[in-house]
Parts: C-alpha cells; structure tokens; sequence
C-alpha cells in the first residue's frame, strides 16, 4: 500500500511540475518588422523619359509635351529636359529644350505630374533642340583609313557582283 502511495505522489508530482513548466513556457518572440523602404533623393532617368509635361495642375491644365530625352552636362548634373511639342503620336513634333529648374513633381488628380509655367506656345517658338553637339565622336583613322581599332573603313560591293 505505501508502494502505491509513493507511485500516485510521484505521478502526481511529475503531472504538476509538467504543467508548471507548459505554462512558464517562454513566449515566441515577436516577429521583426520588415525593413521599410528608404526614400532615395533623386530620380531615375527613367521616371522622366516618356512622361507627359503639363502647364498646370488645375481642372482645365493641358498636356504641352512629352519628355523625350535629358541632357546631362560634363559635371554628371541635369542641365535640361528635351520635350516634344506639337505634332500628333510624335509626327511633326519639334524637339525643344527646357532647363531642369523650370520642371517640378506636383501631386494632381491622384497622380504624379511634369508641370512647367510655360504655354504650349512657348514651347514652340523655342529653337529645334540640334542633338549632333552630343552625340558620341566617331573613332580617329589614320592616313590609311583604318580607325583607332584597328578595322578598315568597309566599302560596299559594286552591284551585280557578290562577295
């Protein structure tokens, strides 16, 4: 009989010391907050190229252009934006030139847009943006005529004979 005794105290022991520890059991730590993204200062390139510029941010402002290039200058600074005016789906449209400063983000409508001050009008009397002043040089040749990389000037084959 103490046998038993001893057997039921010491079952009953090891339940009870069981469910102290359950329930002492350490709470799971709480999961980390993700990262939040970080606001970088600046813009890609891409944000621009293609992206309508407006003359306002009122009800009635109208769309005067499309960004269709930027021009960086030798220091790695934006000097101006190339915006197309005029024309229809990009027909006769005239290139012209606006410096930077003159463009900025404004929130309209539920939505990001390129405003300037300028009309439409005075967009297009500005002058033909001429690229040729930034387009990469052609390779030296020397009196040969065989550029800098060592290749000669390709000629094209009379025709009616083949190669």
């Amino acid at each position: 009989m103490i046998r038993n005794l001893l057997v039921t105290t010491a079952l009953a022991t090891f339940v009870a010391t069981a469910a102290v520890y359950a329930q002492q059991a350490p709470a799971p730590a709480p999961a980390p907050e993700p990262p939040k993204p970080v606001q970088a200062e600046g813009y890609l390139a891409s944000n621009y190229i293609g992206e309508s510029v407006y003359n306002g941010t009122s009800n009635n402002a109208q769309k005067i252009g499309k960004v269709n290039d930027i021009v960086i200058d030798s220091k790695g600074m934006v000097k101006s934006i190339v915006i197309g005016v005029g024309g229809f789906l990009s027909v006769g449209e005239k290139n012209v030139a606006m410096d930077f400063p003159k463009l900025s983000w404004v929130e309209a409508n539920g939505d990001r847009w390129l405003v300037t001050d300028a009309s439409k009008e005075q967009l297009q009397a500005l002058p033909e943006f001429d690229r040729s002043p930034y387009m990469p040089a052609s390779p030296p040749t020397d009196s040969m005529g065989t550029s800098s990389t060592g290749t000669a000037p390709t000629t094209p084959a009379p025709s009616g004979t083949s190669q």
